[in-house]
């Protein structure tokens, strides 16, 4: 009997374990249709460069995947690559930039020693950072407006990131008041005229805009590595602990990762997989979050050792959290970065200009002030070299 019960139970082990081993095969393949082929043969060349429709670039990313340094120079490599690249910032100091601001000498100096996370060449050499310290930006279509809010993001760069370039990737160069006067204060801003897509790697028509940029700035990042951020999030301060991983993405609510805020080294195994999902993409059948925010996460639970994730630093309070980003005050001081979400905010309650923010008492208040000022102290009255453009 003892030796019967133990057939029994040694043949239910194997069967579990097989049973696990299968249905966790069947969900990659659900997730990753492609799974073991070449996965870098949707990559678009850049048109007139000569190239095939696609580039394979499995053994160019191989190659390097154990060779990621400081030294790789996400300028030059863009520019190998074909893309127009045209500059569009004309400020060269970021001492002026915060003294346009009407910032006090002292204020300068504490801004720069206690939130802009500078560091010596030494200093990052010695933290074995991977990822390169520049920020990449989305900008497609003309129709866009760039906002107040949008100003405040690449300020915010500017002041606690303070990359190398700001490239923002698209089709337009982005107009407007608030464009003008981002490029006059933030330093080494340059558009990559990029033709994007309309068609997922499998000929399937993208269901949503939004789609488009999802694949693009994954598809950016694994080809040259940075920091990507979408044009509503703001920078609390430096992202150079966060430059160690190969792939960096925030929890936003259980069950899904956010990529409004990215981080990846070039040729990144996780950015790899994320791009490999379009293979499946289902047109009109695709969900809005399904591949971005929901697949993602499931693949991040695959593979866990391929990607660090953040659980309330980047995108926390998420999109069913805006009270707490426009109405209350939320304690922003342990985040790198507070991702707005503000399409969900009506539109006629959202802040236009500085003028809008001088006295509110809520976390986008505060914060705004910080990225304007160097303080999150209320403020009595503007300057006029601070007021919004179209009200000075």
């Amino acid at each position: 009997m003892q030796h019967l019960a133990k057939a029994i139970f040694l043949t239910l082990i194997a069967l579990t374990v097989f049973l696990c081993t299968f249905l966790g095969n069947e969900f990659r393949q659900r997730l990753l249709p492609n799974r073991g082929q070449t996965l870098f043969k949707f990559i678009y060349a850049p048109s007139g460069s000569g190239k095939g429709a696609y580039l394979d670039l499995t053994e160019e990313f191989e190659h390097e995947a154990d060779n990621i340094t400081e030294s790789f120079n996400v300028f030059r490599a863009i520019q190998q690559d074909g893309y127009l690249l045209t500059p569009m910032s004309v400020i060269e100091s970021a001492h002026d930039r915060l003294q346009m601001d009407g910032a006090t000498e002292d204020e300068v100096i504490r801004n720069n020693a206690d939130h802009l996370g500078h560091r010596s060449s030494a200093e990052i050499q010695s933290q074995n950072l991977k990822v390169p310290n520049v920020v990449h930006y989305v900008y497609t279509g003309s129709g866009l407006q760039f906002t107040f809010v949008n100003y405040l993001s690449y300020r915010s760069v500017g002041r606690y990131i303070r990359p190398e370039q700001i490239f923002v990737h698209g089709d337009h160069v982005p107009t407007g008041p608030w464009w003008d006067r981002t490029v006059r204060e933030v330093t080494d801003i340059y558009h990559v005229r990029t033709i994007p897509s309309k068609t997922a790697p499998n000929g399937k028509t993208y269901r949503f805009p939004a789609h488009v940029s999802d694949f693009m700035r994954t598809e950016i990042l694994l080809r040259y590595g940075g920091i990507y951020l979408d044009p509503d999030v703001l920078v609390v301060k430096s992202f150079t602990p966060l430059r160690q991983y190969s792939a960096v993405m925030g929890l936003e609510a259980p069950g899904r990762l956010c990529n409004g805020i990215m981080l990846g080294v070039r040729g990144a195994p996780f950015l790899r997989l994320l791009l490999e999902q379009y293979h499946s993409y289902k047109g009109e059948e695709e969900g809005w979050a399904e591949k971005s925010v929901e697949n993602t996460h499931k693949l991040a639970e695959l593979y866990p050792h391929l990607i660090h994730v953040e659980e309330k630093s980047l995108d926390r309070p998420s999109w069913s959290e805006t009270d707490l980003l426009f109405k209350q005050v939320y304690n922003w001081t342990q985040n790198y970065a507070v991702h707005l979400f503000i399409r969900l905010w009506p539109r006629e309650k959202r802040p236009n200009g500085p003028e809008d923010v001088l006295t509110a008492r809520t976390m986008f208040g505060q914060l705004a002030r910080r990225i304007m000022f160097g303080s999150s102290e209320v403020k009595s009255n503007l300057s006029q070299t601070i007021r919004s453009p179209n009200r000075a």
